[in-house]
């Protein structure tokens, strides 16, 4: 006997029925997957993760060579982070600040999880290491042109890969979240945050603009 669901084409999932906010009914339907990590991962994605887990197991193992404070449980109100070796960049006043070990450490939770309609909401993974693999890290201490080029290039990896929509999707979203984390504790870290995803935002506006007039 055959499923009553229409399966869907590959990279599409279905979406289930639901009531706009006018109160029209739609249908359900298949719709392409825009999640930057949906489907098979492309091969120089997957090396990005190995890396970035790796980095995470050789600052584990140096941290613990050098004795180290390494903590394994957190209190309630915390949460562990893996550990990472901090790049050394140069600041504009020229002052260049060396690379550092950071171990794993507890840090407070930031933000409280609500969730919507009996289901804790989809947050973005800080953890991937992607922004800063591209350069955009020390947000603070870069000018306007050095953080738009950053994101710029992690845009170009992902174009040939995920496209369009789900690359320009994860970026807003992944800055969205780091604006948020940080606009209680740290609120000019904030501001650059919301100001970069607003940045991005107006370009894919404008692309998609375009698409439609062609």
């Amino acid at each position: 006997m055959s499923s009553k669901k229409s399966a869907c084409p590959s990279n599409y999932v279905r979406r289930k029925s639901y009531k706009s906010k006018s109160g029209k009914k739609v249908n359900a339907r298949c719709i392409r997957k825009t999640g930057l990590m949906s489907g098979k991962s492309s091969l120089r994605t997957a090396r990005i993760l190995h890396r970035s887990a790796i980095r995470a197991y050789k600052a584990l193992k140096m941290s613990k060579k050098r004795g180290l404070p390494i903590r394994s449980r957190c209190r309630s109100n915390q949460t562990l982070k893996s550990g990472y070796m901090r790049y050394s960049y140069s600041r504009k006043n020229s002052k260049h600040v060396k690379g550092s070990l950071v171990p794993p450490r507890c840090i407070t939770k930031r933000g409280k999880s609500k969730k919507i309609h009996g289901r804790s909401p989809t947050l973005i993974v800080l953890d991937d290491h992607f922004l800063s693999e591209y350069g955009y890290f020390d947000i603070e201490n870069k000018s306007k042109e050095e953080r738009y080029n950053a994101l710029q290039n992690l845009i170009n990896h992902f174009l040939p890969i995920k496209g369009q929509m789900a690359t320009y999707n994860y970026i807003i979203r992944a800055l969205n979240a780091r604006y948020i984390l940080n606009k209680n504790t740290s609120p000019k870290t904030a501001k650059i945050f919301k100001a970069d995803q607003k940045h991005i935002s107006k370009i894919y506006k404008k692309i998609k603009a375009n698409d439609k007039q062609m």
